[in-house]
Protein backbone atom coordinates (compact mmCIF):
# COMPACT_ATOMS: atom_id res chain seq x y z
CA UNK A 1 0.00 0.00 0.00
CA UNK A 2 2.75 2.39 0.99
CA UNK A 3 4.69 1.45 -2.13
CA UNK A 4 1.76 2.50 -4.39
CA UNK A 5 1.50 5.87 -2.73
CA UNK A 6 5.20 6.48 -3.32
CA UNK A 7 4.86 5.59 -6.99
CA UNK A 8 1.92 7.99 -7.43
CA UNK A 9 3.84 10.77 -5.68
CA UNK A 10 6.84 10.19 -7.97
CA UNK A 11 4.69 10.34 -11.12
CA UNK A 12 3.02 13.54 -9.91
CA UNK A 13 6.39 15.16 -9.30
CA UNK A 14 7.62 14.15 -12.76
CA UNK A 15 4.49 15.52 -14.46
CA UNK A 16 4.69 18.81 -12.51
CA UNK A 17 8.34 19.16 -13.38
CA UNK A 18 7.66 18.62 -17.08
CA UNK A 19 4.81 21.15 -17.03
CA UNK A 20 6.99 23.67 -15.19
CA UNK A 21 9.85 23.21 -17.67
CA UNK A 22 7.44 23.64 -20.58
CA UNK A 23 6.14 26.89 -19.09
CA UNK A 24 9.69 28.19 -18.56
CA UNK A 25 10.69 27.26 -22.13
CA UNK A 26 7.67 28.97 -23.68
CA UNK A 27 8.20 32.09 -21.57
CA UNK A 28 11.85 32.28 -22.55
CA UNK A 29 11.02 31.90 -26.23
CA UNK A 30 8.45 34.67 -26.12
CA UNK A 31 10.91 36.94 -24.31
CA UNK A 32 13.72 36.30 -26.80
CA UNK A 33 11.44 36.92 -29.79
CA UNK A 34 10.21 40.16 -28.29
CA UNK A 35 13.73 41.29 -27.53
CA UNK A 36 14.86 40.52 -31.08
CA UNK A 37 12.03 42.62 -32.54
CA UNK A 38 12.80 45.51 -30.24
CA UNK A 39 16.49 45.36 -31.12
CA UNK A 40 15.77 45.27 -34.86
CA UNK A 41 13.41 48.23 -34.57
CA UNK A 42 15.96 50.18 -32.58
CA UNK A 43 18.67 49.48 -35.14
CA UNK A 44 16.72 50.42 -38.27
CA UNK A 45 13.97 52.91 -37.64
CA UNK A 46 15.62 55.70 -35.59
CA UNK A 47 18.91 55.61 -37.53
CA UNK A 48 17.22 55.64 -40.91
CA UNK A 49 15.11 58.63 -39.92
CA UNK A 50 18.09 60.47 -38.47
CA UNK A 51 20.20 59.88 -41.57
CA UNK A 52 17.48 61.10 -43.90
CA UNK A 53 16.91 64.21 -41.81
CA UNK A 54 20.63 65.00 -41.80
CA UNK A 55 20.82 64.78 -45.59
CA UNK A 56 17.94 67.16 -46.16
CA UNK A 57 18.97 69.82 -43.67
CA UNK A 58 22.71 70.06 -44.48
CA UNK A 59 23.28 73.38 -46.31
CA UNK A 60 25.23 73.41 -49.56
CA UNK A 61 28.12 75.88 -49.32
CA UNK A 62 28.46 78.42 -52.14
CA UNK A 63 31.09 80.88 -53.33
CA UNK A 64 31.56 83.80 -51.01
CA UNK A 65 30.10 86.95 -52.61
CA UNK A 66 32.52 89.69 -53.53
CA UNK A 67 31.96 93.44 -53.65
CA UNK A 68 32.23 95.88 -56.55
CA UNK A 69 35.34 97.43 -54.99
CA UNK A 70 33.89 100.89 -55.45
CA UNK A 71 33.02 100.46 -59.12
CA UNK A 72 29.57 101.43 -60.42
CA UNK A 73 27.77 99.19 -62.92
CA UNK A 74 26.65 101.16 -65.96
CA UNK A 75 25.60 100.67 -69.59
CA UNK A 76 26.62 102.81 -72.54
CA UNK A 77 24.26 103.07 -75.52
CA UNK A 78 25.34 104.85 -78.70
CA UNK A 79 23.26 106.70 -81.30
CA UNK A 80 22.62 103.46 -83.18
CA UNK A 81 21.14 101.80 -80.11
CA UNK A 82 24.16 99.53 -79.62
CA UNK A 83 25.05 99.01 -75.98
CA UNK A 84 28.05 98.07 -73.88
CA UNK A 85 27.97 97.18 -70.17
CA UNK A 86 30.87 98.56 -68.18
CA UNK A 87 32.08 99.37 -64.68
CA UNK A 88 33.28 102.84 -63.74
CA UNK A 89 35.54 103.75 -60.85
CA UNK A 90 35.51 107.41 -59.83
CA UNK A 91 38.39 108.60 -57.65
CA UNK A 92 37.58 109.45 -54.06
CA UNK A 93 36.76 113.11 -53.37
CA UNK A 94 36.44 113.75 -57.07
CA UNK A 95 36.71 117.47 -57.82
CA UNK A 96 35.66 118.49 -61.36
CA UNK A 97 37.95 121.50 -61.07
CA UNK A 98 40.95 119.17 -60.97
CA UNK A 99 42.29 116.89 -63.68
CA UNK A 100 42.52 113.10 -63.29
CA UNK A 101 43.99 110.41 -65.54
CA UNK A 102 41.76 107.64 -66.86
CA UNK A 103 42.75 103.99 -67.20
CA UNK A 104 40.90 101.82 -69.72
CA UNK A 105 41.19 98.14 -68.74
CA UNK A 106 40.29 95.59 -71.44
CA UNK A 107 39.44 92.28 -69.79
CA UNK A 108 40.43 88.82 -70.97
CA UNK A 109 37.98 86.27 -72.32
CA UNK A 110 37.86 84.46 -68.96
CA UNK A 111 36.04 87.41 -67.40
CA UNK A 112 33.52 87.95 -70.21
CA UNK A 113 29.86 87.64 -69.32
CA UNK A 114 27.80 84.72 -70.54
CA UNK A 115 24.09 84.73 -71.32
CA UNK A 116 23.76 81.34 -69.62
CA UNK A 117 24.71 82.92 -66.29
CA UNK A 118 22.82 85.42 -64.18
CA UNK A 119 23.91 89.08 -64.15
CA UNK A 120 25.18 88.59 -60.60
CA UNK A 121 27.27 85.58 -61.62
CA UNK A 122 28.78 87.57 -64.49
CA UNK A 123 29.60 90.42 -62.10
CA UNK A 124 31.21 88.01 -59.63
CA UNK A 125 33.41 86.50 -62.34
CA UNK A 126 34.77 89.91 -63.30
CA UNK A 127 35.38 91.14 -59.77
CA UNK A 128 37.11 87.98 -58.63
CA UNK A 129 39.96 89.05 -60.92
CA UNK A 130 42.67 90.84 -58.96
CA UNK A 131 43.62 92.81 -62.09
CA UNK A 132 40.23 94.54 -61.82
CA UNK A 133 40.35 94.94 -58.04
CA UNK A 134 43.85 96.43 -57.88
CA UNK A 135 42.86 99.80 -59.40
CA UNK A 136 40.49 100.42 -56.48
CA UNK A 137 41.32 102.00 -53.12
CA UNK A 138 39.51 99.04 -51.52
CA UNK A 139 42.02 96.50 -52.80
CA UNK A 140 43.92 94.84 -49.96
CA UNK A 141 45.93 92.02 -51.53
CA UNK A 142 49.24 90.79 -50.17
CA UNK A 143 51.06 92.74 -52.87
CA UNK A 144 49.39 96.10 -53.17
CA UNK A 145 50.73 99.04 -55.20
CA UNK A 146 48.10 101.39 -53.64
CA UNK A 147 47.24 102.88 -57.01
CA UNK A 148 44.47 105.24 -55.91
CA UNK A 149 46.54 106.50 -52.99
CA UNK A 150 49.44 107.39 -55.28
CA UNK A 151 47.63 108.19 -58.52
CA UNK A 152 43.91 108.97 -58.08
CA UNK A 153 42.29 108.10 -61.37
CA UNK A 154 39.16 107.07 -63.22
CA UNK A 155 39.06 103.40 -64.23
CA UNK A 156 36.81 102.01 -66.97
CA UNK A 157 36.29 98.24 -67.32
CA UNK A 158 33.94 97.19 -70.15
CA UNK A 159 32.68 93.61 -69.97
CA UNK A 160 32.26 91.66 -73.18
CA UNK A 161 29.48 89.14 -73.65
CA UNK A 162 30.74 85.86 -75.13
CA UNK A 163 31.45 85.29 -77.97
CA UNK A 164 32.25 88.99 -78.51
CA UNK A 165 35.91 89.93 -79.00
CA UNK A 166 37.98 93.08 -78.91
CA UNK A 167 39.42 92.13 -82.30
CA UNK A 168 37.72 89.85 -84.81
CA UNK A 169 40.66 87.46 -85.20
CA UNK A 170 41.77 84.16 -83.70
CA UNK A 171 43.29 85.24 -80.38
CA UNK A 172 45.45 82.12 -80.07
CA UNK A 173 47.52 82.57 -83.24
CA UNK A 174 49.60 85.63 -82.35
CA UNK A 175 50.32 88.28 -84.99
CA UNK A 176 47.56 89.00 -87.50
CA UNK A 177 46.56 91.32 -90.33
CA UNK A 178 44.33 94.01 -88.88
CA UNK A 179 40.70 93.83 -90.07
CA UNK A 180 39.51 96.87 -91.99
CA UNK A 181 36.96 97.76 -89.31
CA UNK A 182 37.15 97.60 -85.52
CA UNK A 183 34.94 95.14 -83.67
CA UNK A 184 31.66 96.57 -82.44
CA UNK A 185 32.83 96.19 -78.84
CA UNK A 186 36.05 98.12 -79.40
CA UNK A 187 34.30 100.91 -81.31
CA UNK A 188 31.69 101.20 -78.55
CA UNK A 189 34.49 101.46 -76.01
CA UNK A 190 36.07 104.34 -77.93
CA UNK A 191 32.69 106.09 -78.10
CA UNK A 192 32.21 105.43 -74.38
CA UNK A 193 35.48 107.21 -73.53
CA UNK A 194 34.41 110.19 -75.62
CA UNK A 195 31.10 110.33 -73.75
CA UNK A 196 32.71 110.01 -70.32
CA UNK A 197 34.97 112.98 -71.03
CA UNK A 198 31.85 115.04 -71.71
CA UNK A 199 30.16 113.79 -68.55
CA UNK A 200 33.17 114.22 -66.25
CA UNK A 201 35.07 117.39 -67.02
CA UNK A 202 37.77 116.36 -64.58
CA UNK A 203 39.04 113.61 -66.90
CA UNK A 204 42.37 114.67 -68.38
CA UNK A 205 42.24 114.07 -72.13
CA UNK A 206 46.05 114.19 -72.16
CA UNK A 207 46.34 111.27 -69.74
CA UNK A 208 44.18 108.49 -71.16
CA UNK A 209 45.90 105.13 -70.64
CA UNK A 210 44.93 101.81 -72.20
CA UNK A 211 45.92 98.40 -70.88
CA UNK A 212 44.58 94.88 -71.21
CA UNK A 213 45.53 91.25 -71.03
CA UNK A 214 45.24 88.19 -73.25
CA UNK A 215 42.20 88.94 -75.43
CA UNK A 216 42.39 92.43 -73.96
CA UNK A 217 46.04 92.60 -75.00
CA UNK A 218 44.92 92.11 -78.57
CA UNK A 219 42.41 94.90 -78.02
CA UNK A 220 45.12 97.28 -76.81
CA UNK A 221 47.25 96.77 -79.90
CA UNK A 222 44.26 97.08 -82.21
CA UNK A 223 43.04 100.27 -80.53
CA UNK A 224 46.37 102.08 -80.69
CA UNK A 225 46.95 101.06 -84.30
CA UNK A 226 43.53 102.50 -85.21
CA UNK A 227 43.73 105.62 -83.05
CA UNK A 228 47.47 106.19 -82.45
CA UNK A 229 47.00 109.77 -81.20
CA UNK A 230 44.16 109.09 -78.77
CA UNK A 231 45.99 107.57 -75.79
CA UNK A 232 48.92 108.89 -73.79
CA UNK A 233 50.36 105.40 -73.17
CA UNK A 234 49.59 101.74 -73.84
CA UNK A 235 50.40 98.58 -71.88
CA UNK A 236 49.38 95.38 -73.70
CA UNK A 237 49.95 92.12 -71.80
CA UNK A 238 50.13 88.65 -73.39
CA UNK A 239 48.58 89.87 -76.63
CA UNK A 240 49.44 90.47 -80.28
CA UNK A 241 48.89 93.00 -83.05
CA UNK A 242 49.53 93.69 -86.71
CA UNK A 243 53.34 94.07 -87.08
CA UNK A 244 53.25 95.24 -90.69
CA UNK A 245 55.64 98.21 -91.28
CA UNK A 246 52.83 100.64 -92.12
CA UNK A 247 51.01 99.89 -88.87
CA UNK A 248 54.13 99.88 -86.72
CA UNK A 249 55.14 103.28 -88.09
CA UNK A 250 52.01 104.77 -86.52
CA UNK A 251 53.25 103.88 -83.04
CA UNK A 252 56.79 105.25 -82.98
CA UNK A 253 55.83 108.24 -80.80
CA UNK A 254 53.43 106.43 -78.45
CA UNK A 255 54.86 105.33 -75.06
CA UNK A 256 54.35 101.55 -74.96
CA UNK A 257 55.35 98.97 -72.36
CA UNK A 258 54.57 95.43 -73.42
CA UNK A 259 54.66 92.29 -71.23
CA UNK A 260 54.66 88.59 -72.10
CA UNK A 261 55.74 85.23 -70.65
CA UNK A 262 58.42 83.38 -72.61
CA UNK A 263 56.55 80.08 -72.25
CA UNK A 264 53.03 81.35 -72.91
CA UNK A 265 50.93 78.35 -74.08
CA UNK A 266 47.85 80.45 -74.85
CA UNK A 267 49.13 83.37 -76.95
CA UNK A 268 52.46 82.90 -78.76
CA UNK A 269 55.22 85.08 -77.33
CA UNK A 270 56.03 85.96 -80.93
CA UNK A 271 52.92 88.17 -80.87
CA UNK A 272 54.75 90.63 -78.62
CA UNK A 273 58.23 90.11 -80.00
CA UNK A 274 57.14 90.87 -83.56
CA UNK A 275 55.27 94.03 -82.56
CA UNK A 276 58.23 95.38 -80.59
CA UNK A 277 60.70 94.53 -83.37
CA UNK A 278 58.50 96.22 -85.98
CA UNK A 279 58.12 99.43 -83.94
CA UNK A 280 61.86 99.56 -83.28
CA UNK A 281 62.56 99.04 -86.99
CA UNK A 282 60.28 101.99 -87.73
CA UNK A 283 62.24 104.20 -85.32
CA UNK A 284 60.23 103.84 -82.11
CA UNK A 285 61.47 102.99 -78.62
CA UNK A 286 58.89 100.76 -76.92
CA UNK A 287 59.61 99.01 -73.65
CA UNK A 288 59.29 95.24 -73.48
CA UNK A 289 59.48 92.89 -70.51
CA UNK A 290 59.53 89.16 -71.22
CA UNK A 291 59.30 87.00 -68.11
CA UNK A 292 61.66 84.05 -68.53
CA UNK A 293 59.95 80.71 -68.07
CA UNK A 294 56.56 82.29 -67.33
CA UNK A 295 53.28 81.18 -68.88
CA UNK A 296 50.19 83.12 -69.84
CA UNK A 297 49.09 84.81 -66.62
CA UNK A 298 51.85 87.39 -66.14
CA UNK A 299 49.63 90.45 -65.61
CA UNK A 300 49.99 90.32 -61.82
CA UNK A 301 53.69 91.07 -62.28
CA UNK A 302 52.83 94.19 -64.26
CA UNK A 303 49.96 95.48 -62.12
CA UNK A 304 51.70 94.75 -58.82
CA UNK A 305 49.48 91.98 -57.43
CA UNK A 306 52.06 89.15 -57.63
CA UNK A 307 55.52 88.55 -56.27
CA UNK A 308 58.29 89.66 -58.59
CA UNK A 309 56.29 92.53 -60.03
CA UNK A 310 57.94 95.29 -62.05
CA UNK A 311 58.12 98.25 -59.62
CA UNK A 312 58.78 100.87 -62.31
CA UNK A 313 55.74 100.13 -64.45
CA UNK A 314 52.96 102.02 -62.65
CA UNK A 315 55.08 105.15 -61.98
CA UNK A 316 56.05 105.07 -65.66
CA UNK A 317 52.43 104.69 -66.79
CA UNK A 318 51.04 107.57 -64.74
CA UNK A 319 53.90 109.86 -65.72
CA UNK A 320 52.96 109.73 -69.39
CA UNK A 321 51.23 112.75 -70.86
CA UNK A 322 50.15 113.32 -74.45
CA UNK A 323 51.79 116.39 -75.95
Amino acid sequence: MRQRKNQRRFVTIIVATVILLAIVFLSARIYVTSLAKTTTLAKTTPLAKTTTLAKTTTPTPGSAPISNFGYTARKFTNAKGQSLPYYLYIPAHYDPQQKYPLVLMLEGSGESSNLKRTPEQNRQILFHASYVQVWSAQYSGRYNPDIQQHWPCFVVVPQLTAPQQWVNVDDSKGSYKQPSQPSTSLLLTKELLDALQQEYRGIDAHRLYITGLSLGGYGVWDAVERWPDYFAAAAPIAGAGDPSPSKAALLIHLPIWDFHGSKDPRVPTSGSREMIKAIEAAGGHPRYTEFAGAGHGVWGRAYGTDAGYVPDFLPWLFSQRKV
